[in-house]
C-alpha cells in the first residue's frame, strides 16, 4: 500500500480521443479509497470492490451491484505489487495479456497503439471485438521502480459501441490518486 500512496496525482489519459460526447451530463465520481476521479454519465451506476493488492472500480449504463452483469461500462483494475505477486515486471504482465489477446482465436484485434509514457506511467492500449462485444483496454504501468499496473477496460456491445465511444473516450481522462489527500499538514513553528 505504501508504493500505491507513493504515486504522485497521474491523470491517465489517452490523447487519441477527440471529441466530447453530446447529451451526455457527466458528474464527477471518486474512486475510493485513493480519492482519484473519474467523469461518470450521471445516470450510470458506480461499484468499487477492493482486495489486498487489487483495487477495482466499475461504472456502467446497468447496475452492476452484487456483482450483476453488466452490458456498457467501464472497468478501471490497479494492481499494487505487480512483480511480487506475478513474479513478472508490470509492463511484462500487461505485454502477455496483450499477446494472450492477439493469440485468441476468438478476438479480433482491431486497433493497437505504440507505447507512450507520461509521468509516471506508461501506456498501451488494444481494441478488440470478442464475440457480440467491442472492448478497448488501455493498459498503464508504473515507470522508474513503480511497480503498479493498471488496466482501463471500456465496452459494450458492437452494436452500441458507436453510441458510447464519446463516453468512454472521456472517461478514459481519470485521475488515480489525489495526493492532496495524503498530504501532511505542515506544523507551526
Amino acid at each position: 500500500m505504501k508504493s500505491f500512496l507513493a504515486l504522485t496525482v497521474v491523470l491517465l489519459a489517452s490523447a487519441a480521443w477527440a471529441d466530447d460526447p453530446v447529451g451526455t451530463e457527466f458528474v464527477t465520481q471518486v474512486l475510493e479509497p485513493t480519492g482519484g476521479k473519474i467523469a461518470r454519465p450521471k445516470d450510470w451506476f458506480y461499484t468499487e470492490g477492493h482486495r489486498g493488492p487489487v483495487y477495482l472500480w466499475t461504472i456502467s449504463a446497468e447496475d452492476s451491484s452484487g456483482g450483476k452483469r453488466y452490458t456498457t461500462g467501464v472497468r478501471i483494475q490497479t494492481i499494487v505489487g505487480v512483480e511480487k505477486n506475478t513474479k513478472k515486471t508490470a509492463k511484462q504482465f500487461l505485454a502477455d495479456f496483450v499477446a494472450s489477446k492477439k493469440l485468441d482465436s476468438r478476438v479480433n484485434v482491431i486497433e493497437s497503439c505504440e507505447e507512450t509514457t507520461s509521468g509516471l506511467f506508461s501506456r498501451i492500449c488494444l481494441e478488440t471485438e470478442e464475440g457480440d462485444d467491442h472492448i478497448l483496454y488501455s493498459l498503464f504501468w508504473g515507470t522508474d521502480g513503480l511497480d503498479v499496473a493498471v488496466i482501463f477496460i471500456a465496452g459494450t456491445t458492437k452494436e452500441l459501441w458507436d453510441a458510447h465511444a464519446p463516453v468512454f473516450r472521456k472517461m478514459d481522462e481519470f485521475e488515480l490518486v489525489d495526493m492532496k489527500r495524503f498530504d501532511k499538514p505542515k506544523s507551526g513553528g
